[in-house]
């Protein structure tokens, strides 16, 4: 279950990114400069805050992940930048900076990015991920 604090937080960047969404591409506070390793790969990953009960990161998706399950983690993100498609197993789900969405644990799931330039969210799990709770989708019917 996701804490106080995170939703807290989730709000709070998802107002801002409407904001930004209202009036153009975000150039706010709080995007890094991506290095040119990073923006050479399809899926890059910073991550900015953790505790206990949640960690907090910024994706740049360049590209397309493979479809996946998280099964011990739940997962909210935010749109900051870009434009990309959430696929689901039994639907997709198109993105825009200022939209959010949350994927329960266990739901499988993967993203790909569908505008000009590279997408950027803000993401958080709940509890704080260890990058290990990624399993592959394996071939799993939409």
């Amino acid at each position: 279950m996701l804490s106080a604090r995170v939703l807290i937080a989730v709000v709070i960047l998802a107002a801002a990114a409407q904001s930004a969404a209202d009036s153009g591409p975000w150039t706010g506070v709080g995007l890094p400069e991506w290095t040119e390793p990073e923006l050479a790969m399809p899926i890059a990953v910073r991550t900015v805050g953790r505790s206990e009960f949640s960690s907090a990161h910024l994706i740049r998706l360049a590209g397309a992940e493979e479809p996946h399950f998280h099964d011990r983690h739940d997962l909210a993100i935010t749109v900051l930048r870009g434009r990309s498609v959430l696929h689901f197993s039994t639907h997709d789900v198109e993105l825009g900076a200022g939209d959010t969405a949350f994927i329960p644990r266990g739901h499988y799931h993967w993203a790909e990015n569908v505008g000009d330039e590279a997408s950027v969210v803000f993401a958080v799990f709940a509890p704080s991920f260890d990058g290990q709770d990624r399993r592959p989708a394996d071939g799993a019917a939409r």
